[in-house]
């Protein structure tokens, strides 16, 4: 997914850079106060406007310009690390073709767009409503679920494609490990891709 940089300090007032167009100085404080939000949240303080503009150096206004409130800022956020998953993945998948290129091709996706931003990554990871039985899956984790669901239209030679409950499996195997990984680990994109093309193989076969 896009990384969101670091929080730097907001500009004083008539300070900001001329350089920059109006639609990049917009770009520019929208990722300040995506940043902030996530800071705040894998903070675990309360996420409010106010802690928000604090946190972000800006005025109310200026969060109001991008978000209704902290939810909708909150699905935006959520929006935006999928998308951008879901980019990589069908990229990755259209130049798979065997059972085990596809599984790899998905967990390097996974990878990769994870560890472009490990603070952004460990919001969009975060459990979410439960919208698959009793999983406690993100918002990413049960995009996988589908991914592997729909890979049952391409024949493959997996058995567990066809079962929702070993889906299931491999997507929360997704998001658990990963939160280990970026809780406890290096980032490295390599490592992870590995152990979880291992792991979903041996649940899939």
């Amino acid at each position: 997914m896009k990384g969101v940089a670091e929080l730097i300090p907001a500009p004083k007032r008539g300070r900001y850079d001329r350089t920059l167009s109006r639609h990049a100085r917009q770009a520019e404080q929208r990722d300040r106060v995506i940043a902030a939000i996530v800071s705040i949240a894998t903070s675990g303080r309360e996420l409010s406007v106010a802690n928000v503009i604090e946190h972000a150096g800006i005025g109310r206004n200026t969060f109001y310009e991008y978000f209704d409130d902290v939810e909708h800022a909150l699905r935006a956020i959520d929006a935006r690390a999928r998308g951008d998953l879901v980019v990589r993945v069908e990229a990755a998948l259209r130049v798979a073709r065997t059972p085990l290129e596809r599984v790899r091709a998905l967990a390097r996706a996974w990878s990769e767009s994870l560890l472009e931003s490990p603070s952004l990554a460990r919001f969009a990871l975060r459990s979410q409503a439960p919208g698959l039985d009793a999983a406690e899956l993100s918002g990413l984790g049960r995009y996988v679920a589908t991914v592997l669901e729909a890979e049952v239209e391409f024949h493959s030679a997996l058995p567990g494609l066809s079962d929702r409950l070993r889906t299931t499996a491999v997507a929360a195997l997704f998001d658990t490990v990963s939160r280990v990984h970026l809780a406890t680990r290096a980032a490295v994109a390599d490592e992870l891709q590995r152990l979880l093309t291992e792991l979903s193989m041996r649940l899939l076969r």
